[in-house]
């Protein structure tokens, strides 16, 4: 045995806790120097583990429809950008693809404008990581009314990891195609969806398979009751796909549907639901059990989730209040809905565990893997903790079980009053229904807390340095961050 590898047994073998045990034996200034740097990385491993939030904007003028975590810890994006044409004299939309690291350094970003025409269909737009760390984007292009303008297209963009092009597909039916959702699939292609229509007819739901290369290996339509559009499609274990798709002919007939397909694109079964898909706002997973997870934005207000069976049944569904159709599954097997200012969490059979106050209103959000998440609004990325916190990493809430709580009774933003704000130490906080005040520093260290009586509680901070802090409101029922400035 060499050397190397006998070195590499002994360090295997030394932990900070053995070499602490025989320290008053050791003389030789080398170990205590190995003892040192050991701890050190320890400790540093120690801190790698927090979770990191942020709040960045970007270019003026993007609105991101998607975001997902990467293999690498970061982020892609995907939406629109709207800028001013000097030469048409008029708005022109291109595509947009982000990727950023941890924090949300931008690393690339693309603006590709394919056509003069590529704007006006400007929903579902995503992007996905793909196995060899490159990326599917999908969008439309010639998206105006027809005629007289150009038939629109499903547009297909494949990237490597640098953000560079490698090739564009766009597939087509007459009239008019609008491409919504790319799922990569088992083999290396890809299977797409949205919403098409034949000159005379009412859209129907459009789905398309391509191989490794974007060609198109076949495509099928499928109609329920008049103007049918799909947002999402995944491949599930059997090969197959499953479809959430809507309805929205008339409002009376509006319906959400799940469609189970077979790898050909054969429907096996159709399941109805009885609420509207407003604007081909839907999200889909496919849950551990083989069942199905969906978000309906149902209406122009309100988000409706629903768990089913491998089939299809209905298990259990929720209106979770004002926000847009998305769903993320947490690493517990519940789930995590955004809403309009606040994240509710709920455990796999839809009871809710938690609701957060908040003053974020996401398009589209996803679990990290530091059990976070990454939300996109407009030209923001948001990277939260657990629990829905973007200013500064929760150490308390992220490292306990949170439980018993629902969505009545939210402490409300408008409703808490704290001044002065900037204070030279002395706060007064107005706020009813409050069990817990937890004062944070700017680095997420707990400070202080207190447990007021009165809905007029008064603290003192003149001990502190000025700087930036966090007074965290603990209800009943919710939980409500403010900032407050420290100028002494």
């Amino acid at each position: 045995m060499n050397n190397d590898n006998n070195m590499q047994l002994l360090m295997a073998k030394i932990t900070p806790i053995t070499i602490l045990k025989q320290s008053k034996k050791l003389k030789n200034a080398a170990l205590w120097f190995l003892f040192v740097i050991m701890n050190i990385l320890f400790t540093s491993n120690a801190f790698s583990q927090s979770q990191i939030v942020f709040d960045k904007t970007y270019n003026q003028g993007v609105s991101m429809q998607a975001v997902w975590p990467t293999s690498d810890n970061g982020y892609i994006a995907g939406g629109y950008y709207k800028g001013w044409d000097t030469v048409l004299n008029d708005w022109n939309y291109d595509h947009y693809i982000l990727k950023v690291d941890s924090v949300g350094a931008t690393q690339w970003e693309e603006i590709i404008d394919i056509t003069v025409l590529d704007g006006g269909c400007i929903e579902g737009i995503t992007v996905r990581e793909l196995s060899d760390g490159g990326f599917a984007y999908i969008s439309t292009i010639n998206c105006a009314q027809n005629p007289p303008s150009p038939l629109s297209k499903y547009l297909l963009i494949r990237l490597d990891s640098n953000g560079d092009t490698l090739w564009t597909e766009t597939y087509e039916r007459p009239k008019r195609s609008m491409g919504q959702w790319v799922d990569p699939t088992a083999d290396g292609g890809f299977i797409m969806t949205g919403y098409a229509a034949d000159y005379g007819t009412s859209a129907d739901v459009y789905i398309v398979k391509a191989d490794s290369l974007g060609k198109q290996e076949w495509s099928k339509s499928y109609q329920l009751y008049g103007e049918d559009q799909a947002a999402c499609v995944r491949q599930t274990s059997d090969g197959g796909y499953i479809v959430a798709a809507g309805s929205s002919h008339a409002y009376a007939l509006a319906r959400t549907w799940l469609m189970k397909l077979n790898d050909k694109g054969d429907t096996l079964w159709t399941k109805v639901f009885p609420w509207g898909m407003w604007n081909i706002n839907a999200y889909l997973e496919i849950t551990p059990d083989n069942g199905f997870i969906v978000a309906v934005k149902d209406s122009n207000t309100y988000q409706v989730a629903f768990k089913t069976d491998s089939l299809g049944n209905l298990l259990w569904s929720k209106n979770f209040g004002k926000g847009n159709a998305c769903i993320s599954q947490t690493q517990d097997n519940g789930f995590a809905l955004f809403g309009l200012n606040y994240l509710t969490l709920v455990d796999s059979n839809g009871f809710t565990i938690q609701t957060i106050s908040n003053n974020i209103h996401p398009t589209f959000w996803q679990n990290t893997p530091d059990n976070g998440y990454i939300t996109a609004v407009e030209n923001r990325l948001y990277k939260t903790d657990c629990v829905g916190n973007y200013l500064f990493w929760d150490s308390l809430s992220c490292s306990t079980t949170n439980i018993g709580t629902h969505m009545t009774d939210l402490l409300k933003d408008h409703e808490v009053v704290i001044y002065p704000n900037p204070s030279t130490g002395k706060i007064t906080i107005n706020a009813a229904d409050v069990q817990l005040i937890q004062i944070v520093n700017s680095v997420g260290k707990l400070i202080d807390q207190y447990k007021p009586d009165t809905e007029k509680f008064s603290i003192n901070l003149s001990e502190q340095t000025n700087g930036l802090y966090f007074i965290k409101l603990i209800g009943k029922k919710s939980t409500l961050v403010k900032k407050i400035v420290l100028n002494k």
